[in-house]
């Protein structure tokens, strides 16, 4: 009965279907066909004609009506399928429409979590430069500070010289200092509403009109003329300004041939004075001492750079400049780097002996108090020839005509003295944690399924605290006057002991529930430690950094959440799974696997836990953007390191 109204409804809807041209057009664009039966101007008499174009062909009519009737029930068939399905279309669509708004509203949540991070990463970089830029400052006005004494010692210096040079009639002498106290006197403009400035500016004031009526009177003494100056004459405008010094430019080169011998054996006589003299000793109460020599180098680039700029300020001074960059590096070069303490076995380095014993006291740590001091001497002395060496560049293009101003560039010397500061700081990374190695070592050799009860912190501990307590104060008060470099070197030591310390620890294996617990409380309190690193051992309590401090929470919080995962029973398989991955957000096979072998699970027992684990990750969504969603879930701590490597190169790089 349902079939005859199918057919009814069929014939009905062919009875009233008429398709417009443009509609026959397309159907037959998109479903091409050679059937007659399908062509809208479909004629029967010629179809039939077509079929029995002769009298003889109708011997097979029976089989052509056959075919015809098969056709027709295919039709019919397919004709109800289609009207059939056509009952579900409403419901699949809002069904359809449902999951749109689900994905969107996914989609939303997505969008609004990727703008909470952007918003959190934002404020991470503002606390990181909030420090930075505060010890900056301070840098800055403690260095205007010091600058701004000495040249008051020099002008005060000065002015007393010049006052006695014009009694003396040293005239020679005189044209050197005054240009050079003139020169001084410019950095003190602004002050002169001190007193004591302004009573030293109207002194050379004073100078400088003696000199003048001293010098016409002398000329009148030497040059008199008849019948004339019962006034007394004005001083006259230079007209020979200029032209003495254009006369000595070409032969100038002999006085920059010369200072270059100079300073030649200026940087020999420093070379063998430190070697002499030995290294700076320990300076705990204004932070590590400056060599002298330093200042003693930048105060005979001043005098040059004086001389040179009265006699010409052209390409004269262009050769002053070169001079002063060779010597820059070789200052870098043979006093600062080439007294680094060494690194190698040969210059009593680490052996095989100290990695594999544990030793006491300070014996582990393999540079002594003086070279600690000595390498902090060496990173502050870079620090101020890397600021000097700026002011250097700036005096020197005011000095020369500003058509020559953009050959000065001293960028190439300064980035020298950068890298003299990072391998200064990286000496000290590597001494505190090669001092701690022989600790991690006896650390991952302890036999941890035997332990009993769980007491103190363990020895090893206490040795990696002391090693802490030895090095950390003497390197904080011998980097006190250069604070930021002091929290990188805290920020590289955290970089480097923490993926260390994870490291030794996949190595303890297998471990029982109460080992998993000492080694929890041993984790605990090296975190503590290591916030505690930046004022460890000092009388003032500053707070840490938060860039170095967010380091330390998250590498040693993923240490404790390994042996929390160790102490979780294994039992139902399902239920520790997923409380790894939940504990650790970490997809890698291979660290679920050294989990397992901390538990000291077989691995036959293994094998099913890690189809388990790869069954209950996560499933990633389709893209090249899920791949990468996924690897930021739990980035290791070497990713976490080369990552804030690459801010301090950002940061640095603005600076």
């Amino acid at each position: 009965m349902m079939e005859e109204e199918e057919l009814e409804f069929v014939e009905e809807l062919e009875a009233v279907l008429q398709l417009t041209p443009d509609v026959q057009l397309a159907i037959e664009q998109v479903f091409p066909s050679q059937d007659p039966l399908d062509r809208a101007d479909f004629n029967a008499v010629e179809y039939i004609n077509t079929l029995f174009p002769t009298e003889q062909s109708l011997a097979n009519i029976d089989e052509v009506v056959n075919k015809i009737r098969l056709k027709i029930r295919r039709l019919d068939d397919n004709i109800r399928t289609v009207v059939r399905g056509q009952t579900n279309v409403g419901q699949d669509g809002r069904q359809a429409l449902e999951e749109a708004q689900k994905a969107i509203q996914q989609l939303f949540g997505k969008i609004k979590d990727i703008k909470d991070k952007a918003e959190k990463s934002e404020q991470m970089v503002k606390e990181i430069t909030r420090d930075i830029k505060q010890l900056d400052h301070a840098k800055r006005h403690l260095t205007t500070s010091i600058t701004t004494l000495n040249h008051l010692h020099m002008l005060a210096g000065g002015v007393d010289s010049l006052e006695a040079m014009t009694r003396r009639r040293q005239y020679g002498e005189v044209a050197n200092l005054l240009q050079g106290v003139m020169n001084v006197l410019e950095h003190f403009h602004k002050y002169m509403g001190i007193p004591q400035i302004r009573q030293l500016s109207e002194r050379v004031k004073a100078a400088q009109t003696e000199l003048g009526q001293q010098i016409l009177a002398d000329f009148e003494e030497a040059f008199p003329s008849q019948g004339t100056k019962p006034k007394k004459p004005k001083a006259p405008d230079n007209p020979f300004h200029g032209i003495v010094s254009k006369c000595f430019e070409p032969h100038l080169y002999v006085y920059i041939e010369s200072q270059d011998k100079n300073l030649g054996e200026l940087i020999d006589r420093f070379v063998a004075d430190f070697k002499a003299q030995g290294p700076p000793k320990p300076n705990t109460d204004e932070g590590g001492a400056v060599l002298p020599s330093c200042a003693d180098l930048f105060v005979y680039y001043k005098k040059c750079m004086v001389q040179c700029s009265q006699l010409s300020t052209g390409e004269p001074m262009i050769a002053l400049t070169t001079i002063f960059q060779k010597y820059l590096r070789e200052y870098a070069w043979k006093i600062l780097s080439g007294n680094l303490p060494k690194t190698t076995s040969s210059s009593g380095g680490l052996t095989i002996s100290s990695l594999l014993k544990e030793k006491e006291g300070s014996e582990a740590a393999k540079f002594t108090l003086e070279e600690l001091c000595l390498i902090c001497s060496i990173l502050s002395t870079a620090e101020y020839c890397l600021a000097t060496t700026q002011q250097l560049e700036e005096k020197l293009k005011e000095k020369v005509d500003v058509s020559l101003t953009e050959r000065i560039n001293l960028t190439g010397e300064m980035d020298t003295f950068s890298t003299v500061i990072s391998s200064s700081i990286q000496l000290l990374v590597q001494d505190l944690d090669a001092a701690c190695d022989p600790a991690l070592t006896a650390m991952s050799k302890m036999q941890w399924q035997n332990v009993e009860h769980v007491g103190d912190q363990s020895p090893y501990v206490t040795s990696v605290i002391l090693h802490i307590k030895q090095n950390v104060p003497i390197i904080r008060d011998n980097l006190a006057s250069t604070r930021k470099y002091f929290t990188q070197f805290c920020i590289k030591f955290a970089n480097s002991f923490i993926p260390k310390f994870i490291t030794h620890l996949f190595k303890c294996k297998p471990i029982s529930m109460v080992g998993a617990e000492q080694l929890l409380l041993d984790t605990h309190s090296l975190k503590m430690v290591l916030l505690d690193l930046p004022s460890i051992g000092s009388q003032v309590v500053r707070k840490a950094p938060a860039s170095y401090t967010k380091i330390v929470v998250k590498g040693m919080t993923r240490a404790e959440m390994i042996l929390k995962v160790v102490m979780a029973p294994h039992e139902p398989l399902v239920v520790f799974v997923d409380n790894y991955i939940k504990l650790l957000t970490d997809c890698n096979t291979e660290t679920f696997q050294k989990i397992l072998d901390m538990k000291g699970l077989k691995r036959s027992e293994q094998s099913s836990m890690l189809e388990l684990f790869r069954q209950r990750l996560p499933a990633p969504p389709s893209g090249p953007e899920g791949s990468s969603s996924l690897s930021l879930l739990a980035p290791t701590p070497e990713q976490e390191s080369s990552r804030i490597r690459k801010l301090e190169k950002l940061i640095k790089k603005r600076l």
